[in-house]
């Protein structure tokens, strides 16, 4: 299965994202939105992950989990990557003022590598992907799209859970599923879906 683990937003910063994609929707000509209903902070990428080791990987993100509490974090601005010259994602980053989910992806990148996967080794950099271009439009249209006059987010929430999702193709855009929510602070006991 293709998976990720990640932090999922709640649905209450729902009506934000549709606000800021109604907001951009001239500006962002070409771009592919991603789906709102599966918003989500990538903690680490797996790939294609064999069923057979999905126990292991659990055990790793459980231990990540249980050492870690709950912490706030907060939506924030409007960015691309993977630079404005030659965007090709555009995102809303999250803001860490606890330092919470910084620590939380370190965790779970260190026992995912200790599993034997090799993760991107580029700085954690968290956001959530609003949508992505096919073609890296002009720079002149990234600077309208991150500048354009729109409702600056302003939702707060805790995190509570770290989760190893699975990633499905679909006709409308990817379709993700829960396979394991591992709560924080927990000494036992994941929430399986």
């Amino acid at each position: 299965m293709r998976s990720f683990v990640a932090v999922a937003l709640p649905d209450a910063c729902a009506p934000t994202i549709e606000s800021l994609r109604r907001a951009l929707a001239g500006a962002a000509a070409g771009l592919r939105w991603v789906r709102a209903d599966g918003a989500h902070v990538t903690l680490a990428f797996l790939g294609d992950l064999a069923r057979e080791r999905v126990p292991d990987v659990v055990r790793r993100i459980e231990e990540a989990a249980r050492a870690s509490t709950p912490f706030p974090v907060e939506l924030g601005g409007l960015g691309v990557f993977p630079h404005p010259r030659r965007a090709t994602v555009l995102w809303l980053g999250i803001r860490d003022p606890s330092g919470g989910l910084a620590r939380l992806q370190r965790e779970v990148a260190a026992g995912l590598t200790q599993e034997g996967f090799v993760l991107d080794d580029r700085p954690f950099e968290p956001h959530v992907t609003l949508g992505r271009w096919r073609d890296p439009p002009e720079p002149a249209r990234v600077e309208a799209v991150l500048g354009a006059r729109a409702p600056m987010p302003e939702d707060t929430w805790m995190v509570r859970d770290v989760r190893l999702m699975e990633s499905r193709l679909a006709a409308g855009g990817s379709v993700y599923t829960i396979v394991n929510a591992l709560p924080l602070g927990a000494s036992e006991g994941a929430e399986r879906r």
